[in-house]
């Protein structure tokens, strides 16, 4: 089980970190124009949390490790539909992730 919350960790740490370029490229966008500094804020948060976490390395119990990876795979799954098909207003999704 800790292989499992290890390797969602790093996953994590390296979709948050790519999607933060991106973000900070102009790259990928939420669609909420100046609004989409709340979830650039929010990424950035829980991006320490969990870094945090897996800094830590303690020795959790089994249900602690899974609900830890269940909420990092719903974040990425969250964020991800938000980025794409739940796109705000200002911006809508057009088919593509990246801005060309």
């Amino acid at each position: 089980m800790k292989r499992i919350l290890n390797f969602c960790s790093v996953l994590y740490l390296i979709w948050t970190i790519s999607t933060l370029i991106l973000i900070f490229s102009g790259k990928v966008t939420f669609g909420h124009g100046l609004g989409d500094l709340f979830y650039l804020i929010l990424l950035t948060i829980l991006l320490i949390f969990f870094g945090y976490l897996f800094y830590l390395n303690i020795k959790w119990r089994k249900k602690i490790q899974v609900v830890i990876s269940l909420l990092l795979i719903i974040i990425v799954i969250l964020f991800t539909l938000k980025m794409t098909i739940w796109r705000g207003i200002e911006y809508p999704w057009n088919g593509n992730i990246l801005f060309q």
